[in-house]
């Protein structure tokens, strides 16, 4: 296949509507996937919501940009992540943010609606004397499962597996360790923890004062409570593989945890009832052929 022919697209539609004092921008943008293998279908990217907050405050200044990603593409994807690699306005200033990509979380489509996804893009100020976004570049990535099945470990009864590095071909070739901890092996790493922070509490003084150092070492301890129903994770994850971590029992039916907390590399899930030994952990994996990214260029967009 010879990409450097593919044809290029532009922007085919652009309108302006006001809602509530905020201008909301639709602009419909066709994007040609670029993948290792062949993948049929276009992918649209639509800027539905611009929100801009010029001034010269550190704390609430920037301009925050919301996309939604639509098409047969991401129809079966488990998650989309965009990046984007350039951003100026009609003055040349440069708005994008310096941020870790590795680390960014993705963004789940649409349940409600199948082949949709919102992502929300935060840029730094325009110029003031700015009306337009000139350029805005940059990637989505598509992460399809269905695509490969060594991307998906399935462990069944993972609850007896407590207290053991876990063997799984998707998850060793992905780099990944996973523990399941018991209770014992938690309060063990939390009171080292504890005995971690007491020990930078003169450090913390100095820098943030007394009672704010009581303060975190306080809000630490709290975060790190777990009750009866806990279901504790080691995850090392050195090249931010693992992308999402489902729970289902025996039956296939899925257990959704009332909350989670996650420090480091222990990830902690609260459920109403205790796990059944029988039941399954399911752990999604970024692999070459799982995923498929979509470059996009959008120009002018209008600044409120």
């Amino acid at each position: 296949m010879n990409w450097g022919n593919r044809p290029k697209y532009d922007i085919v539609r652009l309108s302006n509507l006001k809602e509530s004092s905020m201008k909301k921008i639709y602009l419909i943008v066709i994007l040609c996937l670029i993948a290792a293998q062949a993948y049929a279908g276009d992918v649209t990217v639509s800027v539905t919501e611009v929100r801009d907050s010029r001034t010269t405050g550190q704390f609430f200044a920037g301009l925050d940009l919301k996309l939604k990603v639509m098409g047969d593409a991401i129809a079966d994807a488990k998650g989309l992540k965009l990046s984007v690699t350039k951003a100026t306005d009609d003055t040349g200033r440069d708005l994008l943010k310096k941020e870790d990509d590795s680390r960014k979380e993705f963004t789940k489509p649409d349940e409600n609606r199948t082949g949709q996804a919102e992502i929300e893009v935060k840029l730094k100020n325009p110029s003031r004397k700015a009306a337009v976004v000139k350029e805005l570049e940059g990637e989505v990535s598509i992460y399809s499962p269905g695509r490969d099945p060594d991307s998906v470990a399935s462990l069944p009864s993972f609850m007896t597996r407590a207290g053991k590095k876990i063997k799984n071909r998707a998850i060793q070739n992905a780099r990944v360790d996973l523990t399941i901890m018991t209770k014992k092996e938690f309060d063990e790493f939390k009171e080292r923890q504890k005995k971690e922070v007491k020990a930078k509490e003169g450090e913390m003084v100095k820098e943030f004062g007394e009672a704010m150092a009581k303060a975190l070492g306080s809000l630490f301890g709290g975060l790190m409570e777990i009750g009866e129903n806990s279901v504790i994770l080691n995850i090392t994850d050195p090249d931010s593989k693992v992308i999402e971590l489902e729970f289902s029992d025996a039956s296939g039916a899925s257990m959704r945890s009332g909350s989670s907390m996650r420090t480091g590399d222990i990830r902690v899930f609260e459920f109403d009832k205790p796990m059944p030994q029988d039941a399954k952990l399911t752990i999604f994996l970024i692999t070459p052929k799982s995923m498929t990214k979509a470059s996009f260029k959008i120009s002018d967009i209008a600044l409120p």
